[in-house]
């Protein structure tokens, strides 16, 4: 029999569970797993339809019992949540079991936002926005506010996960209340910033608050949420071994995996990177002297491999303590798909190791096929409005990394990709997520300033940029300092 361990690690589907003086558990369908702690699973129990968490290991019966606590709170003030049915300990391994009723034509609600239009989120967006007021005016407070937390179904939002859920006997305090729904609104899309006070007032509203709304205070815990969070998820997940990534530490090497994107065609070009870049099949996309980059063929699956080279003893040295721009690369890529911003999907990482010391890297990508923005915007064969269109949404690419504080470091024409009728960002080795704003704002001017100096050559094409900017960054002052001035019909247009 597979251990519960086992299946934490690799997956798997159809297991038995037996449970201590219960019925046993059915496990059809492994929803998610976090390796050696917990497999979350769609499941059979006394003929009915349930959801199970399994908790594994040393730590088990007290994660279960707060995850327990925190649902039977949910249940106790009357809020959507699948019912606790039955919780025990998991026979002959060291775990327990809690059993959920199982909430039909239910469908999680990160599956429901990532396939919705801008109208469909902005719906979901109020739903939140009420379901985080019913929390705090019951005297609760989810601390795990992922969308993948909620179920919808009828219309309802079901809060999961009573492990983030934390009891305010007092009730929550105001300020509480503020962290907490930043927290929230941090988990959103960057351009849905402009709806902050439409969502705060609708928050107000439904906690029956007086007063001023601290619209500017809220904004102000928003962006520290954010930062926080990202911080936090390139610490602890990108580089780490957990449910999204693979990771293996040896002597000689240090690799992290896509666990989504791994199989037998990836695994090949992993073992042995190096090998693609003299096969017949593949292509040259840069030869340089600290990076090397080749278009590889590996089954049905076209790969970019970057090769970041040592170039000799010093420059080994150098490299030796610090991040590779490998794994800088790799970071901000999970970055900027955590925030919904397109590029191409990391697949690998892999380090060259003696011991904690780091020599040759190499960051495997999935290929993104397109021409640069340059070309797209001097393209004779696209209509003025096709253009115009391709502008607009590039600029406004832009501004979600203003923003979310995040600059690109080299912003070329062709570092910004047209994918299947969206701008793509590349090359994230200079990438940086910035806390201060100060700091920030002269960075993400250089950004614009780069990014503008693309058309020097073409004036046309220039001014086309600047009206898309203009468009998307609005009364930003910052415009005027990259020599993009307002017009009279942008002055109009805000007045």
């Amino acid at each position: 029999m597979t251990s519960l361990d086992h299946i934490s690690r690799e997956g798997g589907v159809n297991f038995e569970v037996a449970l201590e003086h219960a019925p046993p558990l059915q496990c059809q369908h492994v929803a998610r797993r976090v390796p050696g702690r917990r497999i979350v699973c769609s499941a059979l129990w006394q003929g009915r339809a349930v959801y199970a968490k399994l908790f594994i290991g040393e730590k088990a019966a007290r994660y279960a019992n707060r995850d327990a606590r925190g649902a039977k709170a949910l249940m106790e003030r009357g809020l959507p949540t699948p019912e606790l049915l039955h919780q025990c300990a998991i026979a002959g391994e060291q775990g327990q079991a809690l059993i959920f009723a199982f909430v039909p034509e239910s469908r999680n609600l990160e599956e429901v936002w990532n396939a919705a239009g801008p109208r469909q989120r902005h719906v979901l967006a109020d739903k939140l926005a009420r379901a985080v007021a019913a929390h705090h005016a019951a005297g609760v407070v989810q601390t795990d506010l992922y969308l993948r937390n909620f179920l919808l179904a009828a219309d309802v939002l079901y809060t999961l996960d009573g492990d983030g859920i934390r009891v305010h006997p007092e009730g929550v305090s105001r300020e509480a209340a503020l962290e907490n729904f930043a927290l929230l609104l941090s988990k959103l899309n960057a351009p849905d910033d402009v709806r902050t006070a439409e969502w705060l007032a609708l928050y107000a509203q439904a906690r029956d608050w007086d007063g001023p709304i601290p619209l500017q205070e809220l904004q102000t815990r928003v962006r520290a949420v954010r930062y926080r969070t990202v911080q936090k998820f390139v610490a602890r997940k990108v580089l780490r071994d957990c449910t999204d990534i693979f990771v293996e530490r040896r002597f000689n090497r240090y690799l992290a995996v896509t666990r989504a994107e791994m199989d037998d065609d990836l695994k090949r070009v992993i073992e042995n990177p190096d090998s693609f870049f003299q096969a017949p099949d593949s292509a040259y996309l840069k030869r340089g002297n600290t990076c090397t980059i080749v278009l590889a063929q590996s089954g049905e699956r076209r790969v970019v491999i970057k090769r970041y080279n040592i170039k000799n003893l010093r420059h080994a040295v150098g490299r030796a303590w610090r991040p590779t721009r490998a794994s800088v690369s790799w970071s901000n890529a999970h970055m900027l798909r955590a925030f919904e911003i397109p590029t191409p999907m990391p697949l690998a990482l892999i380090e060259r190791r003696w011991g904690v010391l780091r020599r040759e890297a190499w960051l495997l990508m999935d290929y993104a096929e397109g021409a640069d923005i340059a070309d797209v915007l001097a393209d004779a064969s696209l209509s003025d409005e096709q253009k115009q269109d391709a502008a607009v949404q590039t600029a406004n690419l832009l501004y979600q990394l203003r923003l979310l504080r995040i600059e690109h470091g080299d912003m070329k024409a062709d570092n910004i990709r047209w994918v299947d009728g969206a701008p793509m960002l590349l090359d994230l080795d200079a990438m940086r997520l910035h806390r201060d704003e100060y700091r920030f704002a002269q960075r993400h001017e250089r950004d614009l300033r780069r990014f503008l100096k693309n058309w020097n050559d073409a004036p046309e094409i220039l001014e086309r940029v600047k009206s898309a900017l203009r468009l998307a960054y609005g009364n930003d002052p910052l415009l005027a300092r990259v020599g993009v001035e307002k017009t009279d019909e942008t002055t109009s247009e805000n007045l």
